[in-house]
């Protein structure tokens, strides 16, 4: 038995005239599946909007565009269809629902699952944080707006798609070619009934005083709105705790409320104390209080050196270089205390993102070529994003020509670079001296003019320091903290057998094992080649 009493108490309050609108239409968009041979559609998603119309609909054609079909699932179609109810006809809708268990907004039954109500939400506009909830609802733009839901709870219908991440790309690219709704990005939504109830008997604007730190409201009611007594209410948020709180009642169409100018996003409702609701509220927003330009100066002269490509002719190659320096537009504020928490919060957040990594396979096939050059490409990319304070390549077989196929391609002027071998790219019999000869003869046919350059090339030779077998692309961050890739085999040997290039966990304990080596090799005999 399906139960819809808390769905119509719900619905009926909030849609009631002149509370949060004056509403007169409910316009109901069914995506629905058909499956095989079963005649009947059962839903894939349903959004029914409140709406005020001064004017009755015309007929509209009873589907949205030609049935749908993907490649993802054969033998399924998938159609839209739109209908416009008048508003006092939702209630026997849910009613017949609940005695007889038949949904039929459009006149024709949709098959549904089992649902239950769930607690009603408002959901605020598009800010600097993007509510999901925004790529289905409609034209959810101003004041924001109520969500009354049927939630089907077991999703039997509509599980081949929620377990088939392409499938419903597919389709969801296919719907928004049609109408503007995006159900890929609320897939747990999938197979329930939504209710969208808009607030639209005020638009708000929240803003922030540049110089203050001060909240200032502005807000206009509805042509056919009595206003009534209202509260505004704003924080700033900041590191999950709160940096600044004021509420005031507004008495005409704007208010101020006394905040520090501290740091962090902030938040403001609207809350109509007299009927318990919210009638306005924002996502977390963020301010420009201060613009950081930073400028690129092309450099005229570019970085010139030579390659063998695979066979044996003399490629050169021309790299752009650019001087980076940075512009500060607005009040200029001590930013030490806030350096030290950003440091922090990096740290706390690299921990907590630690599921969250870069991953790339290479799987060559056999008797095909193999991927090395786009290997190497990928390794190009990750340096010039971000390498721009260093870069450091750690390799146990990694020789002078790997590095002018890596660290040779960043366009970051002046970016500390460091290279680490074990010295393993000759037999074990051979000299470190010799060996380091053979390193530098490479660099000195590269004919490079080595402009905005600053490598060393260090390696693991006699007592110091310890044998290492891991490789890793490690990139130092500015303000604390290290990003780090794990390679998953040797330059040399990348894309030419099966490995993974994926970031690590904490590129910080990476990047402290490689400066604890390092030093440790920091005499004379390690020492290949460096410039400047």
């Amino acid at each position: 038995m399906v139960s819809t009493d808390r769905t119509n108490v719900d619905f009926k309050r909030l849609t009631a005239s002149g509370l949060l609108g004056f509403f007169t239409h409910v316009e109901a968009t069914e995506i629905f599946a058909l499956r095989g041979n079963d005649p009947t559609p059962f839903n894939v998603f349903s959004i029914l909007v409140a709406e005020e119309r001064d004017d009755p609909p015309g007929s509209l054609p009873p589907f949205v565009g030609t049935p749908i079909q993907i490649k993802q699932l054969k033998g399924w179609k998938f159609g839209i269809k739109r209908t416009i109810l008048q508003l006092n006809s939702i209630e026997p809708l849910l009613n017949n629902f609940q005695n007889t268990g038949k949904w039929e907004p459009s006149g024709e039954p949709l098959r549904i699952g089992t649902v239950t109500a769930l607690p009603t939400q408002f959901i605020p506009p598009d800010s600097t944080v993007v509510p999901a909830w925004n790529h289905v609802l409609k034209n959810n733009f101003w004041s924001g707006s109520y969500v009354v839901e049927l939630a089907d709870t077991e999703k039997l219908e509509v599980r081949q798609l929620i377990d088939n991440p392409p499938a419903l790309q597919e389709l969801s690219a296919a719907i928004q070619k049609r109408i503007p709704l995006r159900i890929a990005s609320l897939s747990d939504r999938l197979g329930n009934i939504v209710f969208q109830i808009p607030a639209s008997i005020i638009v708000v604007q929240f803003a922030k005083d540049r110089t203050s730190g001060d909240a200032t409201v502005n807000l206009a009611w509805h042509p056919k709105a009595t206003p009534r007594p209202i509260r505004a209410m704003c924080q700033m948020e900041h590191d999950n705790v709160l940096t600044g709180y004021s509420s005031a009642e507004i008495l005409g169409s704007s208010a101020t409320l006394p905040m520090a100018a501290g740091p962090g996003m902030q938040r403001g409702v609207i809350w109509d104390d007299q009927n318990g609701l919210v009638l306005a509220a924002t996502s977390s927003t963020g301010f420009i209080n201060t613009i950081a330009m930073n400028m690129k100066a092309l450099d005229p002269e570019p970085r010139v050196f030579t390659l063998k490509d695979a066979k044996g002719n003399a490629i050169e190659k021309r790299i752009p270089l650019a001087s980076g320096s940075t512009v500060q537009v607005g009040p200029v504020s001590d930013e030490r205390s806030a350096e030290w928490t950003r440091k922090r919060i990096y740290r706390d957040e690299a921990a907590r993102l630690a599921a969250e990594r870069v991953f790339v396979q290479y799987k060559p096939q056999p008797g095909g070529a193999d991927l090395h050059e786009k290997a190497l490409e990928d390794i190009r990319v990750l340096i010039n994003r971000h390498g721009e304070f260093g870069a450091w390549l750690w390799d146990p077989y990694l020789s002078a020509d790997d590095i002018l196929r890596t660290l040779f391609f960043s366009r970051h002027t002046g970016a500390a670079m460091r290279a680490l071998s074990a010295a393993k790219t000759v037999a074990s019999s051979v000299p470190s001296s010799l060996l380091a000869d053979t390193q530098r003869a490479v660099f000195a046919a590269a004919n490079s003019n080595l402009r905005g350059l600053k490598l060393e090339f260090r390696m693991k030779v006699g007592q110091a320091g310890w044998a290492f077998h891991d490789r890793f692309l490690i990139f130092p961050i500015k303000d604390g903290g290290a990003l780090a890739w794990s390679l998953g085999t040797s330059v040399n040997r990348m894309g030419r057998q099966h490995h993974i290039l994926q970031r690590v966990d904490d590129g910080q304990l990476i990047a402290d094992a490689f400066n604890e080596l390092w030093e440790a090799l920091g005499q004379a005999e390690h020492l290949i080649w460096k410039t400047p």
